[in-house]
């Protein structure tokens, strides 16, 4: 057992797990934005979308910066 295929990566973060953890960010940044940016465009009085696609974006980079940072890209 001293070959084991299943090691961590040097850097510690297992390759397994970072599929999953990038889905995730970029899903939930996007989701929870997009709804704090219709939140924020509903009570502004903003036309309709534009809250949820500046909300979205917002999510979207702010997911990839915490990917770029938790997989040391």
């Amino acid at each position: 057992m001293a070959d084991n295929p299943h090691r961590d990566r040097p850097d510690g973060y297992p390759s397994k797990g970072a599929a999953g953890a990038v889905f995730g960010y970029l899903f939930a940044g996007i989701v929870v934005w997009g709804f704090l940016g219709w939140l924020a465009g509903d009570l502004l009085g903003l036309p309709t979308g534009i809250g949820i696609a500046v909300g979205m974006m917002l999510g979207a980079a702010g997911a990839i910066y915490l990917i770029m940072k938790r997989l040391s890209a």
